[in-house]
């Protein structure tokens, strides 16, 4: 066999070969990826062999692309008769959950980040000395938990708690959650950074997408305890599309956000060993999260 034949017989990058219109050669790589039998392709019309529009107008302009190929994507090079194919498919992959990472990591530093700068403007107003004083104990709180965010670390296990303990903080970065109703006496042992990223979104969620009144309750069920936001909207059409990041409802249209709050409301739910649900009521739309007893000590 010839050096060069060798080497591309055994190479990670499909090449296929054409002369006058036919194929004289194709590697194994690229036999995979056309889906064809090298020693029946050879010498047969290249546009039966490749059987796809984008590589037959490469092959004979030139240039590359990447294209959709038998379920895989493909990056493709074409240059005087020759074709050269890489398998793209693991690298794409990766790319979108590396940003899809990235977009869920900004989105959680969002708030610990606003509430900063809310707080910042209240000591730059010269404020009272007792003001000054509850400003400065709320930046440290919020310096802390932005710091355990960004080590990826969660609170110390404390007692039992009541959601509604929360309750301060998010009316301090959501005006709105003022009007809330609250009904909360199930104690909770699960991370309270962890559990306010979860009632911030679920909150906001209602505000923004829902109807009032917006009730926040907690109820015992099959061994968990289920926290959930119940906003008095239409019904929807369909419900586990929205903790898909990126994907927003029909009622959402003109509405900002980046369709990642119930995605990550999901991942921390799944993170404790529960999971995280939307469901129609009679009295409106609940979203919520199950957090089994006794579990979410540790961080997600």
């Amino acid at each position: 066999m010839n050096p060069w034949r060798e080497a591309w017989e055994a190479a990670a990058e499909g090449l296929v070969l054409v002369e006058a219109g036919r194929v004289r050669y194709l590697n194994p790589t690229a036999a995979r990826l056309l889906d064809a039998d090298p020693l029946r392709a050879e010498g047969r019309p290249a546009a039966l062999v490749l059987r796809h529009h984008r590589l037959i107008e490469l092959l004979e302009a030139g240039g590359s692309a990447r294209i959709a190929l038998r379920g895989r994507r493909v990056a493709v090079r074409a240059q005087g008769g020759r074709l050269y194919l890489r398998d793209v498919t693991e690298d794409e992959r990766l790319r979108e959950t590396l940003e899809q990472e990235r977009r869920m990591l900004a989105h959680e530093f969002r708030t610990p980040v606003a509430g900063l700068a809310g707080l910042i403007e209240v000591l730059d107003g010269d404020p009272a000395a007792d003001e000054q004083a509850q400003a400065l104990s709320l930046l440290r709180e919020e310096v802390a938990r932005l710091e355990r965010l960004a080590r990826g670390q969660g609170q110390a296990h404390t007692p039992p708690w009541r959601l509604d303990e929360l309750r301060p903080r998010l009316e301090r970065l959501l005006p709105g959650a003022r009007e809330l109703e609250w009904s909360t006496p199930h104690p909770l042992t699960a991370d309270r950074d962890r559990a306010f990223q979860v009632l911030l979104n679920l909150v906001e969620n209602a505000l923004r997408y829902g109807r009032p009144p917006v009730r926040v309750r907690t109820r015992r069920e099959d061994g968990a305890v289920a926290v959930e936001v119940v906003d008095a909207g239409p019904q929807l059409a369909d419900y586990e599309r929205l903790f898909v990041p990126g994907r927003r409802g029909v009622h959402a249209a003109g509405v900002r956000g980046s369709g990642l709050g119930l995605a990550l409301v999901r991942r921390i739910a799944r993170g404790w060993g529960g999971d995280a649900y939307g469901r129609r009521l009679e009295e409106g739309n609940a979203f919520g999260v199950m957090v089994p007893e006794g579990e979410g000590e540790e961080d997600a």
